[in-house]
């Protein structure tokens, strides 16, 4: 669209400016005055400044009168403000009475600038006022002032794409190539969301998209400013989430989006104010780029609580809707004296159905019952098995009822119902005559279900009446109470019969298995792990597996399709209907988080930092925490949370989550950004403690380590999607050390392989990873990419002239060709890699290629040699204190007595390295010798010491996914059996072994199991 054309025609006596024009008119004016007055002698860059500030105020009252403005468009107005907020970082030192003439003018019309504040920026800036002049110069440079007059200001620039003509914004988005395909539909979806707001927050989109299309200018000012962007694009997602349809555009929102967008406008002026100051003049004010992120990310971080009460109010309204979605509302309550129907499907549940039902039957004393735990978990199956257990029913036989409290509005409905329930007449005083009522009878069962819709009440006075009536049944003998109530702290001041097991568990997987297949019927061959990964990653939650299972009966779904579904949206998939608590695992988490508080926001945000982590918060990570993020009681938060069973707390003091909690707190609750990077820098400096190499210190630092390893795994891959062009060294560093660390307990490529495509402009940080990587698949037995991966950080290392690190991957594209069989190769590479060690004098890296040509000797049978360079490696090793790399050394000694017939030499040999690899906690020597060792054993007719020690390195492979190594001790296994006459067996091993070595194409292994098939076909026929 055209500019509309300047005018030049001066205002009407009777138009009123915006208050930031009148604002900017008393300050250019002051400033000019207060300038000129105060020079000591003419100088320039005084003239310029009152020329900058009286042409600016010019230019933006001709536009506002040009277009009969009376409200400023909002970008417009932020850069009016901006102009006097850029004042504030200079400190115009001339002479004294400059100085105090400009503190002076920086104080704005009406006193809204305090001394203090002008005294704080005065100390730490030492710009001049040659840098004032050309950030002045930046403001008229983007207020666009041509002929007088202020472009932006009188085109007003987005009130027609974003107000007028939405589908221009829509087309905008969606040909940008700045943002990636999802972005895109996250901003598609936040424009459609601020459809319901009043203007300006349909812009609010294409403000976001401005910001994009400059990232990588605004980026190179300063790296701190990525961290800006990423909290923007935190909010957007936030409110463009999958379940976004159920924001309402109240004013609570509204609040929050306005906050939001005047912090993206003024950011976005903030920093062409310091990119144009940047061409002007090269040093921009040193604190100039800090002030204006503080201030940038404290308004982002207003925006965002705003946001966050905004949605915990909209949760408890979408609660409400869920109830009146089920058909729950008061009116329609059907409160009856008929049991309901009795469960067909309960499995995994006996002990605790054994142990109520013992309870409830106990006739000593007056029994209160409470079964307690999350949504989802099955509390009502279980209450309603225990009424209609035949022990219960030869008990109370007609005295057993069962009061749904789920959608009661206050403890008198409940009330009410049970006068129903009993048949009672109504009474305006309801509880006194239940009391009466049960008083008069022998023996009375009562289930009072979903107690937490009035119970968990922010409402004070109804959950302290609530407790009222709780104690008054309570007082009645006759009553057996049973309760089922989402939380893990039952209501106070009852003596509950079974305190200490009152929070149900999630499934066995047994029993969640049976329960799936119970619903859903079998399920094939080529579909079972599928199966079963699901219903792991549902944590067994019974609710989940149920609707899991409806899933492929009801909808027909696919195997194949649910895997993709889970993975793409995790939770939300689990729904037969879209608002039932029974039928939809969100909206039943959902219902608990609407109990928190909406007054404090503590809770929610330590939940959403739990989340963050799968395999729980430990209590170290909790106390360092509270002293970053400023809690100011985590454990009363703790307690909140807890107490509603959305997480629950381990003997060892760590904080978990079940799985559809988690996933679904994941997704649709974000911590706050300053939180998750207090809670990233936690974890850099847990990966920092990362053992590197096996040594005597090993043990305990793995110990350390491997309980915070999956979340280090999910806290890093989640940063590596975030990632931009400043990387970080912390997140590169700690994603190597991570990765190298699972050499030695699970191989694990996946958050190493995310790092290097965003690392590719970063040859030192990428040829570290590609190393890291080449072992890694090394470790998993795929040859080919772990030489492709090997080759190339060689080659990145041979151009930053790197030789030790470059002859380091020489040894190790060596040992690949060996494993790949191609000993000529091997041997080449190798000595490539001695060579330079040699030149480096390197006596630890000719140690380590000694021991890698031994190998290759040793599979050629050259076992003299192979023997001799053994030997002299591991003196070596043993003066550098390289235990582990000694051990192995041994390893291969004993091996070689093994292979010449000395079976006491070679369990001598390999007993010692044994006992070195395990007190060093070094799984893959373990495994390695055990197998040898195995075999030794074998030989010497000691089958039952062989196949344990055989089943050691299998179960080590197993874990690790060590194909190779798996393939060994099958076939060394097969050999106990072939020595037994057990041909059968022994035949089925050695097949299997050699399918293994076929699939990673492992030469040696595939002759060494055809040569014993062949042997073994000749035995059979004898």
């Amino acid at each position: 669209m055209a500019t509309p054309s300047p005018t030049s025609a001066l205002p009407s006596t009777t138009y009123k400016y915006p208050p930031e024009v009148v604002d900017l008119r008393t300050y250019a004016d002051s400033i000019s005055k207060k300038v000129i007055d105060s020079r000591s002698k003419r100088d320039s860059s005084t003239t310029q400044i009152s020329a900058h500030a009286l042409s600016i105020a010019d230019a933006v009252e001709s536009a506002c009168a040009g277009c009969s403005s009376a409200v400023l468009e909002p970008f417009a107005a932020v850069a009016v403000k901006e102009i006097i907020r850029c004042a504030t970082s200079c400190t115009l030192r001339r002479d004294h009475n400059i100085d105090e003439a400009i503190r002076i003018v920086l104080r704005r019309p009406g006193g809204r600038l305090s001394e203090t504040a002008l005294g704080r920026n005065a100390e730490r800036s030492t710009t001049s006022l040659e840098n004032y002049r050309v950030s002045l110069e930046a403001v008229k440079s983007l207020l666009r002032i041509e002929n007088g007059q202020s472009q932006l200001v009188y085109s007003r620039t987005l009130v027609p794409l974003a107000a007028q003509r939405p589908a221009l914004l829509h087309d905008a988005i969606s040909k940008s190539t700045v943002v990636n395909q999802v972005y895109k539909t996250t901003l598609q979806t936040m424009a459609n969301i601020t459809d319901g707001l009043p203007f300006p927050y349909k812009a609010v989109a294409q403000t976001v998209l401005q910001l994009h299309l400059h990232g990588e200018v605004y980026r190179a000012i300063d790296s701190s400013i990525g961290t800006l962007i990423r909290k923007v694009d935190d909010f957007v997602e936030i409110l463009a989430k999958p379940d976004s349809e159920n924001i309402a555009p109240g004013e609570d929102i509204a609040r929050a989006v306005e906050r939001f967008f005047s912090a993206v406008q003024s950011i976005i002026i903030r920093l062409e104010i310091l990119r144009a100051t940047a061409k002007i003049k090269k040093l921009v004010a040193p604190t100039a780029v800090k002030t204006a992120v503080a201030d940038a990310q404290a308004d982002l971080d207003d925006a965002r609580r705003l946001l966050d009460m905004a949605l915990q109010v909209d949760t408890n309204d979408s609660t409400r809707k869920i109830l009146h979605t089920q058909g729950l509302a008061k009116s329609n309550v059907n409160y009856s004296s008929e049991l309901p129907a009795s469960p067909k499907i309960l499995h995994g549940r006996d002990e605790e159905v054994r142990r109520l039902v013992a309870f409830a039957i106990d006739r000593s004393r007056p029994i209160r019952l409470a079964i307690m735990g999350a949504g989802g978990l099955g509390k009502t199956t279980l209450a309603n098995t225990i009424v209609h257990h035949i022990d219960v029913a030869r008990t109370f036989r007609d005295r057993r009822f069962f009061v749904a409290a789920e959608a009661a509005a206050g403890v008198d409905d409940v009330l009410n119902g049970m006068l129903t329930t009993f048949r009672l007449p109504a009474t305006s005083d309801p509880l006194a005559s239940l009391l009466q009522h049960f008083r008069s009878h022998d023996r009375t069962l009562i289930i009072i279900d979903n107690l937490e819709t009035i119970w968990n009440s922010t409402n004070a006075m109804q959950r302290g009446t609530t407790e009222g009536v709780l104690l008054q049944l309570n007082e009645v003998a006759s009553l057996t109470l049973i309760i089922t109530c989402r939380g893990a702290v039952p209501p106070p001041n009852i003596k509950w019969a079974n305190r200490n097991a009152v929070v149900l568990p999630s499934l066995s997987s047994e029993a969640a298995l049976a329960t799936f297949s119970d619903i859903a019927g079998e399920v094939p061959a080529s579909d079972q792990r599928v199966r079963d990964t699901l219903l792991e990653e549902v944590g067994y939650m019974p609710l989940a597996v149920t609707l899991l299972a409806r899933l492929v009966v009801e909808r027909g779904k696919q195997w194949p399709e649910l895997e993709r579904r889970w993975n793409k949206v995790h939770t939300t998939m689990l729904h037969t209907e879209p608002n039932g608590r029974l039928d939809n695992v969100d909206a039943s988490i959902q219902l608990s988080i609407a109990y928190l508080p909406s007054h404090d926001l503590a809770p929610l945000q330590l939940l959403s930092l739990c989340a963050q982590l799968p395999d729980g918060m430990r209590l170290a990570v909790r106390n360092e925490l509270e002293r970053l993020c400023g809690f100011r009681d985590i454990e009363g938060a703790l307690d909140v949370i807890q107490g509603l069973a959305l997480v629950y707390v381990t003997d060892d003091e760590t904080v978990r989550m079940l799985s559809p909690i988690r996933l679904y707190v994941l997704e649709k609750h974000r911590p706050l950004a300053a939180h998750r990077a207090s809670l990233l820098r936690i974890y850099y400096e847990i990966a920092r403690q990362v053992p590197w190499r096996i040594d005597t210190q090993f043990p305990a630092a793995r110990d350390r380590i491997l309980p915070e390893l999956s979340n280090l795994d999910a806290l890093l891959l989640s940063e590596i999607q975030h990632f931009n062009e400043q990387s970080s060294t912390d997140l590169i560093d700690a994603v190597n050390v991570v990765s190298r660390f699972s050499w030695y307990n699970v191989p694990n490529e996946r958050i190493i392989t995310a790092l290097i495509p965003r690392i590719e402009h970063q040859p030192e940080y990428l040829a570290d990873s590609l190393r890291t990587l080449a072992k890694i698949h090394l470790r998993r037995n795929a040859y080919d990419l772990s030489l492709e991966a090997a080759t190339r950080a060689r080659s990145l290392y041979q151009s930053l002239r790197q030789r030790s690190d470059a002859a380091h991957c020489d040894q190790q594209m060596g040992n690949i060709h060996r494993l790949k069989g191609n000993y000529t190769e091997a041997i080449a590479s190798l000595s490539a890699a001695r060579k330079t060690y040699n030149n480096l004098d390197s006596k630890r890296g000719l140690a380590f290629c000694d021991r890698d040509l031994a190998v290759v000797f040793y599979e050629q049978k050259n076992y003299d040699d192979a023997a001799a360079l053994f030997t002299s490696a591991r003196e070596v090793f043993l003066r550098w204190d390289e235990p582990a790399s000694a051990a192995v050394c041994q390893e291969m000694l004993g091996d070689i007595y093994r292979m010449r017939g000395d079976y006491q030499a070679a369990e001598t040999q390999l007993e010692s390295a044994l006992q070195t690899y395990t007190s060093l906690g070094s799984m893959s020597g373990i495994a390695n010798c055990s197998c040898t060792l195995g075999d030794v054993y074998r030989r010497q007719q000691r089958f039952d010491a062989a196949l344990e020690r055989l089943q050691v390195a299998y179960d080590i492979g197993q874990k690790q996914g060590n194909t190779l190594r798996i393939a060994n001790a099958l076939r060394f296994r097969s050999y106990v059996h072939w020595d037994q006459g057990q041909f059968a067996q022994a035949r089925r091993l050695l097949l299997e072994a050699q399918r293994l070595c076929e699939s990673i194409e492992y030469t040696r292994g595939l002759e060494d199991c055809a040569r014993g098939l062949a042997q073994l076909d000749r035995a059979e026929q004898a």
